[in-house]
């Protein structure tokens, strides 16, 4: 008898350190699933087709490249420089989706009379000299001189003014820290006429020695605020060269105004929503182990309230190749939703099975599990929204 006793109690115990086993691999393989999905957000970065040496160079060959003019750079005493000032009067209307803004006010150019010789030498009016090289939509644009001719000042030098309303399009937009990043507006004047590129003339456009101010007072945007501003010369190398032998390389200023996002804005509109959610998810391991339908029901909610936060928060974005700030949190909070279901199935089925005098100490084993669980979800989630600020 002793010995069909003791036979049976062995047995018991090998199926309860079974149990244990059991629940230990599961847990291990869903904070594995949890710690690896946000790492594929870094992976992908670093995969790229390999090129060959030849092809790589004769695609650098071709690349279209914007180079910035050095501050203490010289020039000849006979180059064509105009000196170009901008100012904004108005931001409105920035579409993140489609990367444009509106933007409203005046441009002036100064040039010598080498400039002038050459312009009336080709033929070149002062409307034609200079374009708003990123502006789109120009059906519905305005840009044109103040005056029909120049204004002579001492010295002989030339001045023109242009009056500017236009949509832009956006080329300097990131979002890899979005909903607290920066969004950097830019206006670009460049030289129009072929006969001024670098190939005949190589006119260049410098900042204005006067051009201090570029933002009017109503250069603000609704929901950023301004954090800087700079006018700086750049030389554009066109990738095509139009069916001629040589690639073009024209002059040009580009104004850029970068926005800084509100902070205490975005928290409580985008970060604050999900942190409620997720709090929500993080406390329902407290939920007693012998209330399966309870528990079960929580992480499947949040779940469903996250996928359509997230597609309410990437109405407001174009398609990006790359998960923002936002992405990885969602990211994370997905797989801890999808890990405490598992968990909490695993747990509804584990207490249900268990024999009525076990029923205590496996929900005492459940709970303790789940408090694992719950602590590690934790810090992985406050890890990952430190890691992605950093890492952007």
């Amino acid at each position: 008898m002793d010995k069909a006793l003791q036979t049976k109690r062995n047995f018991l115990r090998g199926k309860r350190a079974a149990k244990s086993r059991s629940a230990r691999g599961l847990l291990c393989g869903m904070l594995l699933f949890v710690l690896a999905l946000p790492a594929l957000s870094c992976s992908h970065e670093k995969l790229h087709p390999s090129l060959g040496e030849e092809a790589q160079q004769l695609l650098d060959r071709d690349r279209e490249s914007l180079i910035p003019l050095p501050e203490d750079k010289e020039f000849a005493e006979d180059a064509l420089i105009v000196y170009t000032g901008i100012l904004v009067d108005k931001v409105y209307e920035l579409s993140l989706v489609s990367r444009t803004f509106s933007a409203d006010g005046y441009v002036w150019l100064e040039w010598p009379p080498a400039v002038q010789d050459l312009m009336d030498e080709k033929d070149i009016a002062p409307s034609d000299l200079v374009r708003l090289a990123n502006r789109v939509e120009i059906w519905d644009s305005l840009f044109e001189p103040v005056t029909d001719k120049p204004r002579m000042l001492s010295g002989g030098r030339y001045y023109q003014r242009y009056r500017f309303s236009s949509r832009f399009y956006d080329d300097e937009i990131e979002f890899r820290r979005d909903p607290f990043g920066e969004v950097n507006l830019p206006v670009i004047i460049e030289v129009a006429a072929p006969s001024m590129s670098d190939k005949y003339a190589g006119a260049i456009l410098l900042p204005h020695h006067q051009a201090n101010g570029f933002m009017g007072r109503s250069g603000s945007l609704s929901g950023y605020r301004l954090s800087s501003s700079s006018f700086e010369p750049y030389l554009h190398r066109y990738s095509s060269r139009f069916g001629s032998w040589y690639h073009p390389t024209f002059s040009q200023m580009r104004l850029e105004m970068v926005y800084q996002a509100d902070y205490w804005s975005a928290f409580v509109t985008w970060v604050f929503p999900l942190l409620i959610i997720m709090a929500v998810v993080l406390l329902s391991p407290s939920v007693a182990g012998s209330l399966g339908d309870v528990r079960l029901a929580i992480p499947s909610t949040a779940l469903l309230t996250l996928i359509f936060l997230q597609q309410s928060y990437h109405d407001e974005l174009p398609p990006l190749p790359y998960l923002t700030f936002l992405d990885e949190l969602f990211a994370v909070g997905y797989a801890i939703a999808l890990g405490l279901f598992a968990l909490f199935t695993w747990g509804t089925n584990t207490y249900a099975n268990a024999e009525a005098k076990d029923k205590r100490t496996t929900a005492r084993r459940i709970d303790r599990v789940d408090l694992i669980f719950q602590s590690i979800s934790v810090l992985v989630f406050a890890g990952v929204a430190l890691g992605s600020w950093v890492r952007n």
